[in-house]
């Protein structure tokens, strides 16, 4: 990804970036995804009554039925709150609050802010609430806990430990997304991953490795991965004490007069020294990697066949055809049938917004999958405040079947001989349902979670 800086961003991209600080969210693709929902009204399926588990640092909201979750969580956030308020050197004066769903269909409920489906976790800067889901994974769910407890931090350091006196500040500093993004990343993850690492050297043998000028002026450059890398190569040049002391800078005497205090060089400066860094240890590998496209071609693309978003792709069992998720040429993601030889989009097969039988095609949680005689495809479709699995036959382009599963939140569908497959983790229980589906029997299996 990237994209040259210019001038016919500036006021709107100063508008995008104030309306990002006053929610920051951790999304789990390349952009918060939100084309599944329209309107300004949400319609809430749950009814739900939360309980309150009070630490030394946090008040965290939990429904009844996750009880044995939020333990877990609370005590996720004290240990992560112990090693954040070392490094960014503050401490709360107040609780903060952390409200955790027991699904994304009800966090995507929440009445606090509006989110799309996308979104892993939110934290506003009002009252500092940090809003997430389990999704049964405790890795990815301490990591987003992290991610977001870094910029309730930060939204204190702004606001001098005051909940909610920042935003005036925040709006005067005008903190860009790479910089408060780039942070979170940082301090959650540590200082690489294989996909912020993938996206560096893709950058700097192809030629396109942003500055930071680029970063901040340019709404077209994903600044996750970039700020994840900026950070990092601050951590490991000068400590990771020195972003606390950033930070707090940042917040004192803007962004600008901030790091020169903090680092002694200017914005640029830093730009020139990070992009060397990344270059020298990346263009060494030139003569060992060959660009994808001398090797294979691209199928399903944006100038072929529209759309920004091609994901989940499902092969059918003669390899002939090819199953995935996008929003074209349109608003909302659904599900398109492409020649697997020339990428030619055949015909969508469900319309996801206009039906009530398909709300959402939980596009980023979960995936489709093919029966082995090619002749059915199952897909997870979100359904009156819970998830069905959805047998579509290809052939005749109709749902051939809906089965409603005793789930919330996405499902995953695999072909086994003449079986589905579809499981779900359940945090509150700490088990996995296995749903076996013959055409004409479903049984269900609880395996436990170690």
């Amino acid at each position: 990804m990237g994209g040259r800086a210019g001038q016919r961003h500036g006021s709107l991209l100063l508008i995008r970036r104030t309306c990002a600080i006053l929610g920051l969210a951790l999304p789990v693709l390349g952009g918060t995804a939100r084309a599944q929902y329209f309107g300004q009204n949400k319609v809430q399926y749950h009814h739900l009554h939360f309980s309150i588990i009070r630490t030394e640092h946090f008040d965290v909201y939990y429904s009844a039925s996750e009880r044995a979750a939020a333990l877990d969580a609370a005590r996720m956030a004290e240990r992560a709150y112990a090693r954040l308020s070392r490094v960014l050197n503050h401490q709360y004066r107040e609780r903060q609050p952390i409200i955790v769903y027991a699904s994304q269909t009800e966090f995507q409920e929440n009445n606090v802010t509006d989110i799309g489906e996308g979104t892993g976790g939110v934290t506003e800067p009002f009252r500092h609430r940090i809003l997430l889901p389990f999704t049964g994974s405790y890795a990815d769910f301490e990591h987003v806990l992290q991610h977001e407890m870094v910029h309730q931090f930060q939204f204190d350091i702004f606001a001098r430990g005051h909940v909610g006196a920042g935003i005036q500040q925040l709006i005067a500093v005008n903190p860009p997304l790479w910089f408060m993004e780039g942070m979170a990343e940082y301090l959650s993850l540590g200082p690489t991953t294989p996909q912020t690492a993938m996206w560096l050297r893709d950058a700097a043998l192809e030629g396109r490795l942003p500055t930071i000028e680029q970063l901040t002026a340019d709404p077209m450059i994903f600044p996750y991965r970039y700020g994840h890398a900026i950070w990092s190569y601050i951590g490991e040049r000068w400590g990771d004490a020195q972003v606390g002391e950033v930070l707090h800078a940042v917040a004192t005497a803007g962004m600008d007069e901030g790091f020169r205090r903090a680092l002694g060089l200017s914005l640029p400066e830093l730009s020139d020294a990070w992009r060397e860094s990344v270059q020298r240890r990346y263009l060494p590998e030139i003569a060992r990697y060959e660009p994808a496209r001398h090797i294979a071609r691209p199928l399903i693309t944006e100038r072929r066949v529209g759309g920004i978003y091609h994901v989940s792709p499902a092969l059918s069992p003669d390899g002939k055809a090819v199953a995935y998720l996008s929003e074209g040429k349109s608003f909302f993601v659904d599900l398109y049938l492409a020649d697997a030889a020339t990428g030619r989009v055949k015909r969508r097969l469900i319309k996801s917004a206009f039906s009530a039988d398909f709300e959402s095609l939980r596009f980023i949680y979960s995936t489709g999958a093919w029966s082995p005689d090619g002749r059915y495809f199952a897909i997870a479709a979100k359904h009156g405040g819970r998830d069905d699995l959805v047998l579509f036959d290809v052939r005749h382009d109709r749902v051939h079947r809906r089965i409603t599963l005793p789930l919330d939140g996405g499902d995953l569908a695999q072909p086994a001989r003449r079986r589905f497959l579809a499981g779900h983790s359940q945090p509150a229980s700490r088990a996995i349902l296995i749903a076996s589906i013959r055409f004409r029997a479903l049984s269900f299996a609880t395996a436990a979670v170690r």
